[in-house]
């Protein structure tokens, strides 16, 4: 049985908390949200989210699969992450560590941005290896909008006096934060916006997402991309400002068994603007899975 811990260190009104316990695996604790029966479907958010992105998702879900939403490594409340984990690889290893303490094989898996990158790296470990995948504007190739707005904050962040002082000021005031948010193109209710920006007001969850940004290897991903051999059901929208369209079909074409759904028009938070449309290719998918054999 995996070591589960159930404490109060999560705001009462974080969506799904009646679904919230505490998993330790790779030497982390994990923030863990589970609920349904029937097959396994893993749910990965992106860089700089947590299990609240999939707020609108997850319920819509437990009526016919056993749900597992989690906070990565350095995100949410996910604590006692290495800087090694802050890499792809090392991220995709602690990943299994977590599926194989819940003793799960995924039938399916779901990763918004960063989070598909995750599951297509974590397809190589067959024994935790999820039958399919859909990724939501996936970040499988360079994300230049985040850079453009992380890169000067870590070097202020990183400077001596005022400037660093400034930017601190910044990232504690919520207002990198709303300006990370504005740079998706997906409106949020108040609420949510909250949400983010209480994360990314964290020194600590700052700092890992800039770990990521410094250490994800992207390439090297891409390498292995033709050898996946499982369905990856990519839905995009051709206008989001993140991930270039035209860019990820170019990079994911060596992929044997893709596919594209185009849920244009969308910001880069899918499963916050269109949770229904992506609900129902899950749901599509999943149907087309039919039962595990073997």
């Amino acid at each position: 049985m995996p070591d589960i811990e159930r404490l109060p260190s999560i705001p009462t009104d974080w969506p799904c908390v009646e679904h919230s316990s505490f998993v330790t695996a790779a030497g982390l604790r994990w923030h863990v949200q589970r609920a349904g029966r029937g097959p396994t479907i893993v749910l990965i958010h992106g860089t700089a989210g947590a299990t609240h992105t999939w707020r609108e998702v997850f319920p819509l879900l437990t009526p016919v699969a056993d749900v597992i939403a989690f906070d990565l490594p350095g995100h949410g409340f996910t604590t006692g992450a290495t800087v090694d984990q802050l890499s792809l690889e090392g991220m995709t290893l602690a990943v299994r560590a977590l599926l194989l303490t819940l003793d799960v094989i995924p039938a399916l898996g779901v990763g918004h941005s960063a989070g598909a990158a995750v599951l297509l790296q974590l397809a190589s470990y067959h024994e935790v290896a999820p039958r399919s995948v859909i990724g939501c504007n996936s970040a499988l190739v360079s994300i230049n909008a985040l850079g453009a707005i992380l890169l000067p904050l870590s070097r202020a962040l990183f400077d001596a006096g005022p400037v660093r002082a400034f930017a601190a000021a910044l990232l504690h005031s919520g207002s990198f934060a709303r300006t990370l948010l504005r740079s998706t193109g997906t409106r949020l209710d108040v609420a949510q916006e909250a949400r983010y920006v209480s994360l990314l007001a964290d020194d600590a969850r700052v700092g890992a997402v800039l770990g990521m940004m410094t250490r994800w290897d992207l390439a090297a991903l891409q390498a292995t991309f033709p050898r996946i051999r499982v369905p990856v059901t990519l839905v995009h929208s051709r206008n989001e400002p993140w991930v270039s369209y035209d860019a990820l079909l170019r990079a994911t074409c060596a992929l044997p068994m893709r596919s594209v759904v185009d849920v244009t028009p969308a910001g880069h938070l899918i499963p916050d603007e269109k949770p229904a449309q992506l609900v129902d290719v899950i749901m599509s998918t999943l149907a087309a899975l039919g039962p595990r054999t073997g």
